[in-house]
């Protein structure tokens, strides 16, 4: 799982298509040049004139060219900046990253890179030679030219869809949906326990964090294995986004045998939790929830003042926790197998605490616009007309709290009276 990891992690790095495109390139234009000095003049009978031309116009198209990708390639990185920092301005820190992880814009600036490393070696090479010699790579770069302006006005495309702040929330509203959807799936096929039954397993033991970071990742098929063949209780006593410290506890291990002598097991176990410097969404569908909340802070705080944005981030909220409303506390027993005594027992995530993070921010930085107010009690009742019986009583508390929370600022006559409606609403839907 490590080895994967790093994989992907270099894959969405975003030096890896300027690096990929750029060595591709490179071997391209030793390719061309290689046709161009030894085997051109066997077939050039077989290749349309109008392709080939002469080395001294060669240098001329290709150092054309090299100027055009250089310009094109500064360009591209001047927008990028400029996205960049208004989506940590306007937006949230944390949603630069699906900007930067979209394969489009990577692929442009791979493609460009590309296309002045060919052009610049291209003429490097380029020789002039006696009359009648002809080479074919400056029409090769022509056609590399062409698709890099086709990548560049994708890229312009591609810009002019991400700085739109309702198709930001857009995206991260599906994202969050797909997370969820796959968090529901474990709750669906696995199932969900209040206690543990340890009476049979005398001995335990409890790994501790070698470093501080979040959680990003755990490998539950690989700890399945190992709890079904060595017939342990392996207790992950965290949720995945955490913060955990330095020699924080993260497992304990329970078994029938004297574990003193399973360390290899216990090293083995450890490893198969990744630990890093930042949140990832890949199993942690309350990040993608958390960037949703940000940029609603944004849009709320005085610098930008926007509540229309923020109002629409509270509603997408609601939908979205609307998904999670019939979820249960307790331990996920995940791929439980029935002919075995081992188990792997998950921290489900709790509804109270989503909620709590979902709105206790907006609501204490958004009090002071009752319609920002309004828009979360309206959401919340919607997600307790979802909830089964006990995350109602959840919500019922949560959307009390607000409202004390509310009416204890310094309101007029008019908002309470709204306040109070909005009140009386939930209490007759509810």
């Amino acid at each position: 799982m490590i080895i994967l990891d790093k994989i992907k992690k270099i894959i969405s790095s975003i030096w890896f298509y300027p690096a990929v495109y750029g060595f591709l390139s490179l071997l391209g234009a030793f390719f061309i040049i290689l046709i161009d000095t030894r085997y051109l003049s066997q077939f050039h009978t077989s290749i349309p004139e109008i392709l080939l031309t002469t080395p001294e116009l060669a240098r001329d198209i290709h150092g054309i060219i090299a100027s055009a990708f250089i310009t094109i390639t500064t360009f591209t990185f001047s927008i990028t900046m400029v996205v960049l920092t208004m989506y940590m301005s306007q937006l949230s820190p944390r949603v630069v990253e699906n900007f930067l992880k979209n394969k489009s814009t990577m692929q442009s600036f791979g493609i460009f890179v590309g296309g002045f490393t060919y052009s610049i070696v291209s003429l490097l090479f380029t020789r002039n030679t006696s009359e009648g010699y002809l080479v074919i790579s400056a029409s090769i770069g022509v056609v590399y030219i062409i698709v890099g302006l086709i990548y560049f006005l994708l890229f312009i495309n591609s810009v002019a869809t991400f700085i739109q702040t309702s198709n930001v929330i857009d995206r991260l509203h599906k994202e969050s949906i797909l997370k969820i959807k796959k968090y529901k799936a474990t709750l669906k096929n696995n199932p969900i326990i209040k206690e543990i039954d340890k009476e049979k397993y005398g001995n335990s033991k409890v790994i501790r964090s070698s470093e501080s970071g979040y959680i990003q990742k755990l490998d539950y098929d690989e700890l399945s294995q190992i709890a079904n063949k060595k017939k342990l209780i392996i207790h992950f006593e965290k949720v995945i986004g955490q913060f955990i410290n330095k020699d924080e506890k993260i497992f304990t291990v329970y078994a029938q045998e004297d574990l003193e002598d399973k360390e290899e097991i216990l090293n083995k176990i450890k490893k198969l939790i990744l630990i890093g410097k930042r949140k990832t969404e890949e199993q942690d569908f309350s990040y993608t929830i958390q960037k949703i909340v940000e940029v609603s802070l944004r849009a709320i705080s005085p610098g930008i003042n926007d509540p229309n944005t923020a109002i629409h981030c509270v509603r997408i909220i609601g939908v979205l926790l609307g998904m999670l409303s019939n979820i249960d506390d307790g331990y996920i027993v995940v791929n439980e197998d029935k002919e075995s005594e081992g188990l792997v027992l998950l921290e489900a995530y709790s509804f109270k605490m989503i909620l709590h993070d979902a709105f206790t921010q907006i609501v204490h930085y958004g009090h002071g616009d009752i319609t920002v107010v309004i828009a979360v009690m309206r959401a919340l009742k919607y997600v307790s007309f979802k909830s089964k019986k006990a995350n109602k009583k959840i919500v019922k508390d949560y959307i009390e709290f607000v409202y004390r929370k509310t009416k204890s600022k310094h309101l007029d006559d008019f908002e309470i009276e709204i306040l109070d409606m909005e009140m009386d609403s939930y209490y007759k839907y509810s």
